[in-house]
């Protein structure tokens, strides 16, 4: 084993730092996911919060962004913001 690392210990380092690249990019897009869905979150949320009414095609894409973000691992943020939507009027 010790003579494996020996001999090939340049491609290990390489493969090892593109693994690190990948996974530190899927990170980097995962966030940035979050960041977007928690952005059109906040947006029909403050578009429809003085009326209390919300059409069902905006509340649809809330839903999904919403869903998504939980799969994301989002924080607890935008769980408030759902349960007030959910109270409004759908028109």
């Amino acid at each position: 084993m010790i003579n494996f690392i020996t001999s090939y210990w340049t491609q290990i380092v390489f493969v090892a730092g593109l693994f690190i690249g990948f996974v530190k990019l899927e990170i980097a897009y995962r966030e940035g996911t979050k960041c977007s869905l928690r952005n059109d979150i906040l947006q029909i949320y403050n578009q429809y919060r003085e009326k209390r009414e919300i059409p069902l095609y905006d509340f649809e894409a809330l839903s999904l962004s919403y869903s998504l973000y939980k799969k994301y691992k989002g924080n607890s943020f935008v769980d408030s913001i759902w349960t007030e939507v959910q109270g409004y009027k759908k028109i």
